[in-house]
């Protein structure tokens, strides 16, 4: 009950809430092991960022089945028809050969939606810089699920293409 005649307005705060008890609570060692706590989880983030992976990203993930991947790298560039929509996250070796290959897990833009019957191809520019393509089928009636697989392949690139054509 907080009528008028038994609130006043000058009365102190119980000793819980005191604020000159906060500062009992918040000593140096206190706030140091404070200022390194944060200072580990900024690192941890920076460090994700810098290798291109975003640690709270909502996007989709696909594995990607290869033989070969030709020297591809986790936190590589996935690109749809030209546009940048993805990056490589892990890449697991089958030691035991249970799977079929490589499998290279992939983080996609969630609104992109991958057709059913699509691969996707590790290629290579100029300069050697490694990415994965997708290779986008036109069945816009089935879609590949996220979690799901996708085939994937080498390209054969520009100088397989001219030593072909080569007598």
């Amino acid at each position: 009950d907080l009528s008028a005649e038994t609130y006043s307005p000058t009365e102190t705060y119980p000793s819980t809430i005191n604020p000159k008890n906060m500062n009992k609570f918040f000593t140096k060692e206190v706030r140091i092991a404070l200022m390194v706590i944060a200072g580990i989880i900024l690192l941890f983030v920076g460090m994700n960022f810098l290798k291109g992976i975003i640690v709270f990203s909502n996007d989709n993930s696909y594995k990607v089945i290869m033989d070969n991947i030709n020297g591809l790298a986790a936190s590589s560039p996935v690109y749809a028809d030209g546009y940048k929509v993805g990056v490589v996250r892990d890449i697991q070796y089958d030691y035991q050969g249970d799977q079929d290959g490589i499998v290279v897990t992939i983080d996609v833009d969630k609104n992109l939606r991958i057709p059913a019957g699509s691969t996707a191809e590790v290629d290579a520019d100029l300069m050697g810089n490694l990415k994965l393509n997708l290779l986008l089928s036109n069945n816009m009636r089935q879609r590949i699920e996220p979690g799901g697989t996708i085939r994937g392949s080498l390209s054969s690139g520009m100088m397989e293409d001219v030593a072909l054509r080569l007598p």
